[in-house]
């Protein structure tokens, strides 16, 4: 195997109507240390007008195709580029300028991993902070099932060997993708990673992972599916124990949203309970816990540690 550093790079941005930001993700591209060797940005069926912003940037590559999701998308720019490494970068989030480099580095340093990943910056309107990471051993499997330690697809890597031995994103997953590709591509191989911040992961009304409850009801649909791997790796407590992470995390953010739509007074309150309704059918002993330290915390006066955001992935 070539030292990743002489290996070559794609970047693939897949775009559905957020020609606003396409340009700030281009241009964070376009200022890498380590240039990447392919720049493709597919257009997933937008009504807006992506190719007026690609025209504006030499060496960047435009596909358009019917809007098929982000799965089809991303599978679309795995076949139409050609470099043996490659990393997605969604439309309206941001390279750090050593994205690339760094993350060359860590597969140079980790020649059997499949991928690497690193540290991301969560960034919302009027500030900014750096998301939990979490490092995982090289066998990491177990450390998948029980949580995802990404939490940002844009600091991921990828070998273009081990994503065509996986088939790509499953199309059928209308979110949580990219954790499911984690976890079959963990199960048979090395993962590496690196604590240093590597992408900005902008935060918006629009995130997929605003609505906790849709969220919940597809990263079960992913860990269920992973249950015949794990027994046979004898890893079902793991497991089971990411079902229970799982639920915990989306209906503590669940509270999150409850707790500061209440305090600013605005959002859509009305939205925020149906999605709680929703996500009790699926966690209601997580609901009833949770509600319940809320509650407690609030008779004593104390700080709202029911409703701290519990720290790390935002999207597993």
């Amino acid at each position: 195997m070539n030292a990743a550093l002489d290996e070559t790079v794609a970047v693939v941005i897949p775009t559905y109507n957020h020609a606003h930001f396409l340009g700030a993700a281009i241009e964070s591209v376009l200022e890498q240390s380590r240039p990447a060797d392919e720049i493709v940005v597919v257009d997933d069926g937008s009504r807006d007008d992506p190719s007026s912003v690609v025209a504006n940037y030499a060496g960047v590559r435009l596909l358009r195709q019917a809007n098929g999701g982000l799965s089809a998308a991303r599978n679309r720019g795995i076949c139409e580029t050609s470099s043996q490494l490659i990393i997605f970068l969604d439309a309206d989030d941001r390279f750090k300028p050593d994205t690339i480099a760094l993350s060359l580095e860590t597969l140079r340093n980790s020649p059997h991993a499949a991928f690497s990943y690193g540290g991301y910056e969560l960034v919302y309107p009027d500030c900014r902070h750096r998301a939990t990471f979490y490092p995982v051993p090289p066998d990491s499997f177990g450390a998948f099932l029980e949580m995802n330690p990404v939490g940002m697809h844009g600091t991921v890597l990828y070998r273009r060997k081990m994503l065509e031995e996986a088939d790509g994103f499953d199309r059928s997953l209308a979110a949580c993708e990219d954790y499911d590709l984690y976890l079959r591509i963990a199960h048979r191989h090395p993962i590496a990673c690196r604590p240093e911040v590597l992408a900005e992961y902008w935060q918006h009304g629009a995130n997929m992972s605003h609505d906790p409850a849709f969220m919940l009801r597809w990263v079960l649909q992913v860990l269920e599916a992973r249950r015949e791997d794990a027994a046979a790796a004898g890893l079902v407590q793991h497991l089971d124990r990411g079902i229970v992470w799982a639920k915990g995390y989306y209906v503590r953010s669940w509270f999150g949203q409850l707790k500061s739509a209440c305090r600013r007074r605005s959002g859509d309150r009305r939205a925020i309970v149906r999605r709680g309704i929703a996500l009790a059918r699926l966690a209601p002993i997580a609901m009833l816990e949770i509600a319940g330290g809320h509650i407690r915390e609030r008779s004593r006066g104390g700080p709202n540690q029911a409703l701290r955001r519990n720290p790390g992935s935002e999207q597993p």
